[in-house]
């Protein structure tokens, strides 16, 4: 062999080498961008259950509080308008 065939065999084995090592690389950062798709999927679930969950506990706590309900517990429980003598006003000091 002569010098310049070994010079070619060495940059076809290392362009060779360089593909190889570029598709590999190209095959790790598909894998990477999956994973990273199937994390933010499953972080959009978890935030749509969890403002589901805030919507249905804004309206359990508008029901509980809400005035006709608390005149009806009121009333369940004797519970009645506070008389002109019974309050008293304690000052901040």
């Amino acid at each position: 062999m002569s010098k310049t065939d070994k010079t070619l065999l060495w940059m076809v084995l290392g362009l060779l080498g360089m593909a190889l090592s570029l598709g590999m690389g190209a095959v790790w950062l598909n894998i990477e961008r999956m994973d990273l798709a199937y994390d933010l999927r499953k972080m959009e679930l978890s935030l749509d259950q969890k403002e589901d969950l805030a919507v249905k506990l804004t309206v359990e706590r508008n029901n509980l509080v809400s005035p006709y309900r608390l005149k009806k517990l009121a009333g369940q429980l004797g519970l009645e308008v506070a008389a002109p003598g019974q309050i008293r006003r304690i000052a901040a000091q």
